[in-house]
């Protein structure tokens, strides 16, 4: 009988442990896809962004961008570095819009680009009362 309750107990612990609700991971909340992994400097860059988290994601409004504003990030030394984003002044840029929990926005960036590897990166609130979250595209070359 000592054998079997030490095996019990361990039982008892897993299946609690399983049971519990976890907090959702929103790392996978929004996806950012683009329409080629490859790129001329100068070609337009398509993207999909795609809210796959069952909330409203949140984002800021730049006064200096039309649509939902990026970031750019270049591959040097092995170090993503900023590379361009939109500057937004204090007066007509604001939070929040909406993406709707499903809902998909395509943009087009028309940027003359260096030959290198980039990433694009987007924020949002994805949960109400959480902060802004990054998330990036899958790395892309121009070539």
């Amino acid at each position: 009988m000592k054998k079997i309750c030490p095996f019990i107990v361990v039982i008892i612990v897993v299946l609690l442990l399983t049971s519990c609700e976890k907090e959702k991971d929103s790392t996978n909340a929004i996806q950012i896809r683009t329409d080629k992994v490859t790129y001329s400097p100068n070609q337009k860059i398509i993207i999909e962004i795609i809210n796959c988290s069952d909330s409203i994601a949140l984002y800021f409004v730049c006064s200096s961008y039309q649509g939902i504003p990026p970031n750019i990030y270049k591959l040097e030394n092995n170090t993503w570095n900023g590379y361009w984003g939109p500057i937004c002044d204090g007066f007509s840029s604001f939070c929040c819009r909406e993406l709707q929990s499903g809902a998909s926005y395509k943009d087009t960036l028309i940027l003359e680009l260096e030959e290198g590897s980039y990433k694009i990166e987007y924020q949002f609130i994805v949960r109400p009362s959480h902060q802004y979250e990054s998330f990036f595209s899958d790395p892309i070359k121009v070539k």
